[in-house]
């Protein structure tokens, strides 16, 4: 398998490819860049199987560089410092990130994540994350749910409530469809709270802006709008009717 890293920061590249070498050895590094220009030249001429790729660069920042490569013939593996935003947005794009400085365990399964996917990337992952880098104080609009088929894109506002079904989420749709969705409720909370979710129940998180009816109880119960039951914990229910005074 083989890989080019291209980070600014020489020392990075440095520790990446000791890390590789050490914990990965079928990944060959093929070439190292801390300047995204040559970076963009080699991968004009020759594709890698996969790229460590910083997102914040000077002359071309990591979607930059990846626009000028499209179609794009390669994984990509986003390393960056910490930036809450942008690993959110990373997230909500269902790609792969490692955050600096890298954890070796992480490095192996992103690795090997990498190794497992057939398809290439799709273009409108980065167009999601792209979105939300120009406009990082506006909640995204689509976001990209990653299941066991692959990669499915929806609208935000069309997403009614999510159910915990284990270490998977399920996910309600305006006209009764249903997505499985390989990540936990707590992942799927993280990624919708900025959009006008809330976590109701430790089962069940809700899109206030589908909500129909509200039945008061010990907790309550919410009826959505294509006529679902969520329950609403006693635990939840003070901050559930505080957000939707609000609306």
């Amino acid at each position: 398998m083989k890989a080019i890293l291209i980070d600014d920061e020489l020392y990075c590249t440095e520790v990446l490819s000791s890390l590789l070498s050490k914990h990965c050895p079928e990944v060959e590094v093929i070439a190292e860049y801390n300047d995204s220009r040559k970076a963009l030249e080699h991968l004009r001429k020759e594709a890698p199987d996969v790229i460590f790729l910083d997102i914040e660069m000077p002359y071309l920042n990591g979607i930059d560089l990846l626009q000028q490569c499209r179609p794009l013939q390669f994984q990509v593996i986003f390393t960056t410092a910490y930036n809450q935003y942008a690993l959110q947005a990373i997230k909500l794009s269902a790609l792969d990130y490692l955050l600096k400085p890298i954890d070796t365990e992480e490095l192996v399964a992103a690795v090997q994540k990498a190794k497992d996917k057939t398809a290439k990337p799709d273009w409108r992952q980065f167009e999601v994350m792209e979105n939300l880098n120009k406009a990082p104080e506006q909640a995204p609009k689509t976001i990209a749910l990653s299941t066991s088929e692959g990669l499915t894109f929806v609208e935000v506002a069309d997403i009614v409530h999510c159910q915990s079904e284990g270490s998977y989420t399920k996910i309600f749709f305006l006209h009764n469809e249903t997505i499985m969705l390989s990540k936990p409720l707590k992942d799927v909370g993280e990624m919708l709270v900025p959009c006008g979710f809330l976590r109701v129940h430790h089962s069940y998180l809700i899109n206030l802006n589908h909500i129909k009816k509200y039945i008061r109880g010990e907790g309550g119960e919410i009826i959505t709008r294509n006529g679902h039951s969520v329950p609403v914990s006693k635990q939840k229910k003070a901050e559930f009717l505080e957000k939707i005074a609000k609306i």
